[in-house]
């Protein structure tokens, strides 16, 4: 059980912190604003509810690998629409500005990886096959509190 907490939690941090730097680098290349709130707060719940919820072992790296990524989920665009869902109410679109932009910035980094060599070369269907689903809470709609590891571990 604390095991499974643990590892919610380090599920968080990290839909936190790609999410935080996907925006940010968005907005310094992509757009001439900061995103609005309730846009960044509908990305938040969105990815909490599709990203990183399986995980496979590579035993050639001899590590855990989690999936799918922030950013895979925004080339895919379930990410997009996921978020329409929480943006503010059922008949608002998710604003087409800020999922080009995202889109673009994500594809764009992406490319180049590839060309250095350090790009997501993963087959899905290969992944999906070995993988496990996360236990994680089933509303998806988590908070993004920066509780430290030792509360995570000390019940």
């Amino acid at each position: 059980k604390k095991r499974k907490r643990v590892e919610r939690k380090r599920r968080k941090r990290r839909i936190k912190s790609e999410l935080d730097e996907i925006i940010k680098q968005t907005q310094a290349t992509e757009l001439d604003e900061d995103f609005e709130v309730e846009a960044v707060e509908a990305l938040e719940k969105a990815a909490n509810s599709i990203c990183y919820l399986k995980k496979y072992y590579d035993v050639f790296k001899d590590e855990f690998k989690y999936f799918p990524s922030v950013a895979k989920t925004i080339v895919t665009y379930d990410l997009i629409e996921e978020a329409e869902k929480y943006y503010f109410d059922e008949e608002d679109e998710f604003p087409m500005e800020y999922s080009a932009a995202l889109r673009s910035f994500v594809v764009t980094r992406e490319m180049e990886k590839d060309d250095d060599g350090d790009g997501d070369d993963d087959d899905d269907d290969y992944l999906n096959a070995l993988a496990t689903e996360l236990d994680i809470d089933s509303d998806g709609d988590e908070d993004f509190s920066d509780e430290d590891e030792q509360e995570t571990t000390a019940a």
